[in-house]
Formats: structure tokens, sequence, C-alpha cells
């Protein structure tokens, strides 16, 4: 059975005190460099989920600019497409005008000696006649 005396009084006192130095030694400092600790990495959660919500608003920022910048890209180069096709159509027009216009030079040069060719055959003929005329007779006429 259990004796109740001195010595266990000694050794309620003496538990508690170690209880309470090792409460203002121990535990207290401990839980102390835990509880600030924890402040300390909840401070860096949300600091971290600030960057993150910082960096995926840039992203999106970026992306959006990106997809602008190609929209308008796009357009220019289709407006210089366009541009290219208007240039390349009065090119071709002007081409085709000056072609018809040295066309229409050429025929009226080429009808001008063909003219100029059958008067002098004419001129020709008509003496070339009168000299094979004069050859067959044999006379002169």
């Amino acid at each position: 059975m259990i004796d109740i005396d001195v010595s266990l009084f000694m050794q309620i006192i003496l538990t508690l005190l170690l209880i309470f130095i090792l409460n203002k030694i121990l535990y207290k400092p401990i839980r102390r460099f835990l509880d600030e600790r924890e402040g300390k990495m909840g401070a860096m959660r949300s600091e971290a989920e600030k960057f993150e919500r910082n960096a995926q608003q840039l992203l999106e920022n970026y992306e959006q600019k990106l997809a602008e910048a190609r929209r308008n890209g796009q357009a220019q180069r289709e407006a210089m497409k366009d541009e290219a096709r208007q240039v390349e159509a009065k090119l071709l027009e002007e081409s085709t005008q000056e072609a018809a216009s040295r066309k229409q030079e050429l025929m009226a040069e080429l009808t001008a000696q063909i003219d100029a060719a059958k008067k002098d055959l004419m001129s020709k003929a008509e003496a070339f006649g009168l000299e094979i005329a004069q050859k067959i007779l044999g006379r002169a006429l």
C-alpha cells in the first residue's frame, strides 16, 4: 500500500517545480520559436501567393498583348498584301495599255511600210512589165 508521508509531498513539490522550470526554460521558448516559425511560414505563404497572383496577372497581360500584337501583325500583313495586289493590278494594267499602244504604233508603222512597198512594187511592176513586153516583142514600146 501507499504510505503518505513527507516524501510524497516532496515528490509533488519537486514535480511541480520541475514542470515550472521546464516550462520556463524549455517549453515556452520552443512554443515561442514554433509560433514565430508558423507566423513566418504563414507570411511567406501569403507572400508567395501574392507573387503567384502577380505572376499570373503578368502572364495574362503578356498573353493578351502578344495576341493583340499577332492580330495587328496579321492585319498589317493583309493590308500590305492588298496594297501589293493593287500595285500589281495597276502595273499590269499600265503594261497592258503600253503594250496595246506599242502594238498600234507598230501596226501603223508596218501598214505604212506595206503601203510603201506596194507602191514601190507597183511602180517596179510597171517597169518590169514594160521590159518583159519589150523582150517578148523584140522591140521598144
